[in-house]
């Protein structure tokens, strides 16, 4: 089973549409558990911290510096 793990809707302003990872704090394929710091994602020269929303291991969809939307799937945890 796989979780999807998305840009939160709530983890920036209304008016913010767009946003970027900055940096993975775990490799692709690393175990991660459930709500650890996994990127940091830079909206409007704010950096965010983007959780682990379950424990497994991380598979990265979206490299870091890529424009991603609200809600955009970057990874999954398997």
């Amino acid at each position: 089973m796989t979780t999807p793990v998305t840009i939160p809707q709530d983890l920036w302003d209304e008016d913010d549409k767009t946003g970027s990872i900055v940096v993975w704090l775990y490799k692709d394929g690393a175990e991660v558990k459930e709500g650890d710091l996994i990127a940091e994602v830079l909206v409007e020269k704010v950096t965010l911290e983007l959780l682990a929303p379950a424990s497994g291991t991380l598979r990265i969809k979206v490299q870091p510096e890529v424009v991603v939307n609200k809600g955009d799937e970057v990874a999954v945890i398997e």
